[in-house]
This record gives C-alpha cells, sequence and structure tokens, in this order.
C-alpha cells in the first residue's frame, strides 16, 4: 500500500491551524502555531493508531480521521456564516440548530466507511489531492507574506530613539522624546510633590458610543446619564470623537499623547503587521512617565492580548479565569464543534473579569498607596452580550422575552449596564477622595452598520463617535475644545496639574480598515459636517 495513503489525515489536522495563522499572521507571532500543531497532530495520530487497531484498515482507520477533522474543524466556519440569519423565523445560527446536522453528517460518515465493503484506495487518493491542494495553497499565502515582512514581529522597536525615546525613565518628570520630526518636549518648573500628586483613574469602556451616534444608529437617548456626569462635576466632550477606529490604535494614540500616523513611515501603508502598534502601547509614555515619577500604575485590563504586556505597571488586577491566553489557540476552538463549550467558558470568565474590576477600585485605596495611576479596560457595551440592563446573565444569540433576537437591544443592555456600574462607582471614589482625576472614554464607538473593507459613512460616524467624559477637582476646562479628543487628554492633565507645558494638538480623526492599520485617511471634515460644525 502506497505510503502516499495515509497523508490526509495529517495534512487535515495541520490545515485548520495555518489557515487560522495566515488569516492572522499580522496579528500572531509564529511561535503560538507550534503548540496547537503539535497538539492536534498528536491526537490525530494517536485516534488513527486506535482505529486501525480494531479496524486493521489503515485506509478506513485514516478517512475516518480525516472526516472527524473536516466535520470537527469546519464548524465554527459553517456558524459564523449563518450567524444571525433566519429562515421560516428560526435563527438557523444558532448552536442548538447547527450541532443537529453536523452530528447526523458525522455518525453518517462513519457508518458508511465502516461498513461499506467497497476498496477505499481511490476515495484515499482523492482526498489525498484534496488535502495537498488545500495545504498548499495556504503555505503559498505564508509564503508570500513572510517573503513581503508583512508578518507580524517582522518589524521591530529597535530604534528606541526613533520611536520612543530612550532612558525616558530617566529624565526628569514628563520629559520625553518625540515621535519623528518633532522636538523634544520638556516640562518646566515642575512644582508637585508626592504628597499633592492627585489619584488617576482612566476607564475605558469598550465601544461605548457618544449620545450623537447612539441616537442616530441605535435611536437610544443618553442624556439622562451624561447629564449625571455634568452634575457631578465632569466636563463632557459633545460631539465627542476617537483619533482612531480600532482599540490599538485609539489607545496606541491616547496613551503616547500623539498621533500614530508616523509609524506608516517604517511599517509601509499596505503592511498588516501589527507589531508596531502593539509595541508602543505595550511601552507607552503615559505609564512610563508615571512610574518614573513614584506613581503606582496598575492596570486593570480587559480579556485583550495587549493589556496583559504593558511593561511600565506595578500590578495587574482581575486577570483569574482567563481561559486560554494563547490567541491562535482560543480561536482554532472557536471554529471547533466544541466551540459553545468554549464560548461558555470565556462568557463566564468575562463575566467574572467585568464584576472584578467594578468590585476591586473601590477598594484599591486600601491596596496601594497614593499618587496612583490606575489604567481601566472594561468589555462594556463590547459584545458579548452577556449582561442584561441590570446585570442579570444573559446568553448571547438568545431571546428570554421570546422574540427575534436583536443584538442592537443587547448592545444598548450591556450600556445600560455599564452606566449604573460607573454612577456607582463615580460616589465611591468622590466619598474617597475627591482630590482624584477620572477620565472615562470610550476607545471607539460601536460597529453595527456596514462593510470594514468597504465602509459606508455611517460606519465610519459610528465607529469613530466615543463618550468622553473627564473629571478635575478644580474644575477647570478651559484647555479642552470643543471637540477634544483623546489625544490631547494627558497634554492637558500634565500642563494643569503638573505644571507641564504641552503644546495642545489640534484635533484629527483618522480612519484605516482592520487589515490596513497605516493607511490613514483623515475623516475630520466627514465628522464635523455630520454634527454640523
Amino acid at each position: 500500500m502506497p505510503k502516499l495513503s495515509i497523508i490526509h489525515p495529517f495534512l487535515f489536522a495541520i490545515f485548520p491551524i495555518i489557515l487560522l495563522y495566515s488569516q492572522n499572521i499580522h496579528l500572531l507571532p509564529i511561535e503560538e502555531v507550534i503548540i496547537p500543531i503539535l497538539l492536534v497532530v498528536g491526537l490525530s495520530t494517536i485516534s488513527w493508531i486506535i482505529l486501525n487497531y480494531f479496524l486493521r484498515n489503515l485506509l478506513k482507520a485514516g478517512l475516518i480521521v480525516s472526516l472527524f477533522l473536516v466535520v470537527f474543524f469546519s464548524y465554527g466556519h459553517v456558524y459564523n456564516i449563518l450567524d444571525d440569519v433566519s429562515f421560516l423565523g428560526f435563527d438557523i445560527g444558532r448552536h442548538i440548530f447547527l450541532l443537529i446536522p453536523f452530528f447526523v453528517v458525522l455518525v453518517l460518515g462513519i457508518i458508511y466507511l465502516l461498513k461499506t465493503k467497497r476498496k477505499l484506495n481511490n476515495l484515499s487518493s482523492v482526498v489525498n489531492v484534496i488535502s495537498i491542494t488545500a495545504v498548499l495553497i495556504i503555505a503559498v499565502n505564508v509564503v508570500v507574506d513572510i517573503s513581503q515582512e508583512n508578518y507580524f514581529g517582522s518589524q521591530k522597536l529597535g530604534m528606541d530613539e526613533k520611536f520612543l525615546g530612550v532612558g525616558a525613565s530617566k529624565q526628569p518628570f514628563l520629559e520625553i522624546l518625540s515621535p519623528p520630526n518633532e522636538n523634544k518636549y520638556t516640562a518646566s518648573n515642575v512644582s508637585t510633590t508626592k504628597s499633592d500628586m492627585p489619584d488617576i483613574y482612566y476607564i475605558i469602556l469598550d465601544e461605548y458610543s457618544s449620545n450623537h451616534a447612539l441616537k442616530k444608529f441605535f435611536d437610544y437617548d443618553n442624556s439622562q446619564f451624561l447629564s449625571y456626569l455634568k452634575e457631578k462635576g465632569f466636563f463632557v466632550v459633545s460631539p465627542s470623537y476617537t483619533n482612531y477606529p480600532t482599540t490599538v490604535q485609539s489607545l496606541g494614540s491616547s496613551l503616547n499623547m500623539d498621533y500614530i500616523n508616523y509609524l506608516s513611515e517604517e511599517a509601509g501603508i499596505d503592511s498588516k503587521n501589527y507589531h508596531l502598534l502593539n509595541d508602543i502601547l505595550s511601552r507607552n509614555k503615559v505609564m512610563e512617565i508615571f512610574q518614573a515619577n513614584q506613581y503606582n500604575v496598575i492596570n486593570m485590563g480587559a480579556l485583550w492580548g495587549p493589556n496583559n504586556e504593558f511593561q511600565n505597571v506595578n500590578a495587574n488586577l482581575c486577570e483569574f479565569k482567563e481561559f486560554n491566553r494563547d490567541s491562535l489557540m482560543r480561536e482554532l476552538q472557536h471554529i471547533t464543534m466544541l466551540s459553545y463549550l468554549q464560548e461558555k467558558l470565556v462568557e463566564e470568565g468575562r463575566r467574572d473579569r467585568v464584576l472584578c474590576v467594578f468590585d476591586e477600585l473601590p477598594i484599591l485605596n486600601q491596596k496601594f498607596s497614593s499618587p496612583k495611576f490606575v489604567f481601566v479596560h472594561v468589555m462594556l457595551p463590547h459584545a458579548p452580550y452577556i449582561f442584561g440592563p441590570n446585570g442579570e446573565d444573559v446568553n448571547p444569540g438568545i431571546s428570554l422575552d421570546g422574540k427575534p433576537w436583536d443584538p442592537k437591544k443587547a448592545h444598548i443592555d450591556q450600556l445600560k449596564f455599564a452606566n449604573k456600574k460607573i454612577r456607582i462607582l463615580i460616589e465611591t471614589l468622590l466619598s474617597q477622595n475627591n482630590n482624584s482625576i477620572m477620565i472615562i472614554q470610550g476607545d471607539t464607538g460601536s460597529a453595527f452598520n456596514g462593510d470594514w473593507d468597504n465602509p459606508s459613512e455611517d460606519l465610519i460616524i459610528e465607529r469613530m463617535s466615543n463618550l468622553n467624559a473627564i473629571y478635575f477637582p478644580n474644575g477647570n476646562y478651559e484647555a479642552f475644545s470643543e471637540y477634544a479628543t483623546p489625544v490631547n487628554s494627558f497634554r492637558i492633565i500634565f500642563n494643569e496639574f503638573f505644571d507641564a507645558n504641552y503644546t495642545l494638538l489640534e484635533d484629527r480623526m483618522y480612519w484605516s480598515i482592520g487589515n490596513k492599520p497605516y493607511d490613514h485617511k483623515d475623516v475630520t471634515n466627514l465628522l464635523l459636517k455630520d454634527n454640523e460644525i
């Protein structure tokens, strides 16, 4: 029997892994591929050996393993295609409807292979050709991306002087190096002492939109919550916009107090590589400055990879129950027939983390001395929609009232829950220390309208419109422009409370699609026209 006859189980074992890697080559380090390949190939080999032991037939054993791999790993792709698709009033994209036909196909296929008396040499050869072709196509795509240095880690920030500044931690307070073609910023006449440095809470609510966008795209008026913020002394920017459309871009800009357009010079506007973006976020200037000046820098991050990589922090809180931090492994599980169980584990971990953040924030003073810089990234109102408006557990995609599932309503319900928790948090923090600074921002707005690769004006407006509310204990908000953006938030804070002398940047907004994060299109005029400024 030709050795070629047993190749396809191994190729189908590695195919879903290299496919996922090829689709996310700009986001994932290649080393994340090793463990999944070893695991899946190992389990497939063991299964093939066991089946062959009982069946005494290499071809049948191999074909059964391949059939299982194809059905098992294709489930998630079909599920994603059918998600939110209804037929005769039924949401056919739900696990309860989709798992049954997949199990039927798998069982019938196995029964046929076990019962058939036909020779399977030709079938095995055809399956070999299919598996070889599929793997070769993906392998070619990977090789092309690597040859074009279009993979994660191909661009290293080895020139610290150019991008982040060398030895910033050894410089006087607020003295940092700027991005290319700009002069060094220095703080003059720094008179703040440790005893009067304010605690600073930077709270990111993921995909929390501006009230303008909520009215326009959700028919929801958030004025009551905004009025509450104003009553508590917050300055609420209106209209409000983020500087960039994705989390890593938005936070990379705000935490480095600068636009990130200069990275396109190094990466190239056609690059898909997120390494530079992740790196400037990991080594951001704001945290470096605070830590260098005896602040306790505390990260209470979301279930989101880059937030786990901050370099200048003293503590990371609420990291428990994080199900599989390996991104590729997590996505691999998501495309399998076990995705339902995986989603439940992830959802439970997300619930625990969100609740942990709101439990831990009020008691930070008991654990950490002042001054503190607290970075909080909460995955609210971002999907998955696991909280009802009062915090009750919700199963994403399942309507509890018998009506068709409405993700927009679920988004607003989760926003309402976020509002309740933020109200409680504000009351607590102000009662503990009314000298604290609070910044509450959406990293971006939501993204329900349109296609990322071919964005409509509505999608750009929806995605770029965010919440932006600031609390200064002295109530002086004169430095904020009419539509102040996050890029200037810390410049204003350092100027107002630390005697710095930062030049405020012109507020501009830039769009880029997900697979071209360095190709920045200025959409400022579009956004301001939408608000008739």
